[in-house]
């Protein structure tokens, strides 16, 4: 007992900060336990009642290309009742021509137009709302036509979580795994997602993707979401989770055939995502901002103490030991996520962003500051 007095006292105010280092220590371990178990928890069965109808929106702006490529995959999900609503936000490309010849082939498909002349500055919530008003069925499911369902059961299986008392179900989208480029950002969308779904089992409703989600028109109509910021494009997916979540339960789906491929590897696609994402996440309020991102700063301080305590030879070997176990905690879960999740493992991409991928998102962040006016 006097020789650990006798080190203790020896540490000066260093001790303190070892405290500090062990107690962050452990608060990781327990966070990481309690991420898998819920990640990992299996889910509840789903329901297998096909007699709700769904409605599907889709908006497009100029996008003829993308329609003619993934609209077929929309219509023909194995369902009934269904349909398919597509929103022509002003296009002045082939779009009408696109949608007159592919009417022709699927009886399912609904139109209707915003023309080019609107004097809405943002047409993206104004078409979202008309497409709503044009849906038969009280769920409305929404997707973005640069993107595909990764299963013919893709309608059948978001419908399934829909429940008497379930507002809002969201779903997983990420980029196609085509070119060794686009790991870093598949990466990065696969973390928000993670995020999306521990922030909802928290209670906080602030995150949406309006490439994946779905939920209750006739709420959606009570709750008027858009009525006090309708030229804004931000937070067209944000607002309707947030609204939404104070009239019924929010899900996340995490059942393979929910999932949808993002078919856009533009590098300005993948850029706008990540700074829409960005801004929207500097208007959550504080709490939830603090909830969202204590892990990564606690974490961070971790670290500078360790390396601290590294540098002045405080149980030096044991310091090092730490922080390689905190470091592969991080590594070895989030590859367990992966695979949890039916994804692609992507262990040199995970490695990188576990060691320096706060400078990413600094930069991104940073990005997103000069670039708002474009969401506001």
């Amino acid at each position: 007992m006097d020789r650990f007095i006798g080190f203790w006292e020896s540490l000066g105010y260093n001790g303190y900060l070892l405290l500090v280092c062990a107690g962050l220590f452990l608060f990781r371990l327990i966070n990481i336990i309690y991420c898998t178990v819920l990640v990992c928890r299996k889910e509840k069965s789903f329901s297998k009642n096909g007699k709700t109808g769904v409605s599907l929106i889709i908006t497009a702006n100029n996008k003829a290309e993308e329609l003619q490529e993934n609209l077929d995959y929309f219509l023909s999900q194995d369902y009934a009742p269904y349909e398919v609503i597509v929103v022509d936000e002003c296009s002045e490309d082939d779009t009408q021509d696109v949608l007159a010849e592919m009417q022709q082939k699927h009886p399912a498909l609904r139109t209707t137009r915003i023309f080019p002349d609107t004097k809405f500055r943002s047409t993206k919530k104004l078409a979202i709302n008309i497409g709503i008003l044009a849906a038969r069925y009280d769920i409305v499911l929404f997707a973005e036509i640069n993107s595909r369902p990764l299963s013919g059961s893709w309608v059948k299986a978001m419908a399934s979580y829909f429940t008497p008392d379930t507002a809002v179900v969201l779903g997983y989208a990420n980029y196609a795994a085509e070119k060794e480029k686009i790991n870093f950002h598949r990466m990065y969308r696969f973390l928000r997602y993670l995020k999306m779904l521990l922030l909802v089992k928290g209670k906080s409703y602030v995150l949406g993707d309006g490439y994946n989600m779905a939920y209750r028109k006739s709420l959606y109509l009570t709750s008027k979401v858009f009525s006090r910021n309708s030229q804004s494009y931000a937070g067209y997916d944000n607002e309707i989770v947030r609204a939404l979540s104070k009239a019924g339960k929010v899900k996340v789906a995490k059942n393979k055939n929910t999932f949808i491929e993002i078919k856009d590897s533009r590098k300005k696609t993948r850029s706008e995502d990540f700074t829409y994402y960005c801004f929207n996440r500097r208007r959550w309020e504080l709490p939830v901002k603090l909830r969202a991102n204590a892990d990564n700063f606690l974490r961070m301080v971790f670290y500078i103490l360790s390396f601290y305590l590294i540098n002045v030879k405080i149980l030096q070997n044991y310091m090092i030991i730490g922080v390689l176990l905190t470091f592969l905690m991080d590594f070895v879960t989030l590859n367990i996520y992966l695979k949890h999740l039916k994804q692609k493992k992507l262990f040199l991409t995970s490695f990188i962003i576990s060691s320096i991928g706060f400078l990413y998102r600094w930069y991104y962040n940073v990005n997103s500051i000069f670039t708002n006016k474009k969401w506001r």
